[in-house]
């Protein structure tokens, strides 16, 4: 009997016991949410006040008459829009204008961007004889680094293209600019003769006047 007694006396605290951690849990529960928000509120701040940002800005364009057998310049326009210094270590080309499909350049170490700073680069590009009338893609993939008081660390790659349209050969572009020419030269032509007709017509009809008949001369 005092055995039974005791093990209920035992069981009637383990769910006291129970009830109590049930009611406390939500507090607990609360408190660790609450400290973990002010760890990463704390986290953000750190980051916004003493991070620096980096940005790099890459656009591409063209420079010249776009026809078989002729040369363009791609033009790399460059701009840091962030707060660190950045460097462009090269650019790699693609591009069915090139035989093997693609052209690396090396820029060096030295191509630097301080923050707001724009530079380009100029890439003469040959277009072969054959290549066909039409768009062409340009694809260019530039590598860059940025630099912070640690050093300086690879960002990456930054991507853009641009299509070009051939659309004549120079057999056709010459063709061209002969029959402009002759067009030119034939209006021109045409205005000189019409012009030499007014002015000697007008002389022919200016005629002296003949004396009035029964005129006398003194």
């Amino acid at each position: 009997m005092h055995r039974d007694l005791r093990n209920r006396t035992l069981l009637h605290r383990s769910s006291l016991n129970s009830a109590r951690l049930m009611r406390g849990y939500p507090t607990i529960r609360t408190a660790i949410m609450v400290e973990l928000i002010i760890l990463s509120l704390l986290t953000v701040a750190t980051l916004s006040a003493s991070g620096q940002s980096y940005n790099l800005k890459y656009d591409l364009g063209f420079v010249g008459t776009l026809y078989a057998g002729g040369v363009i310049s791609i033009v790399s326009n460059f701009t840091n829009t962030g707060q660190l210094t950045i460097r462009i270590a090269g650019i790699l080309f693609a591009s069915d204008f090139w035989s093997n499909g693609t052209r690396d350049i090396s820029l060096g170490p030295s191509f630097y961007l301080t923050a707001g700073m724009m530079k380009e680069v100029d890439t003469l590009v040959p277009i072969p004889p054959n290549a066909f009338i039409g768009n062409h893609n340009i694809d260019a993939t530039a590598d860059w680094q940025y630099s912070n008081s640690s050093g300086w660390f690879n960002a990456t790659p930054i991507q853009t293209n641009k299509a070009v349209l051939v659309s004549q050969t120079i057999g056709s572009l010459f063709s061209s600019f002969v029959t402009i020419l002759l067009i030119g030269l034939s209006i021109v032509g045409v205005v000189i003769v019409l012009i030499v007709i007014l002015v000697f017509g007008r002389r022919k009809t200016r005629k002296p006047r003949s004396p009035l008949p029964g005129a006398l001369s003194i």
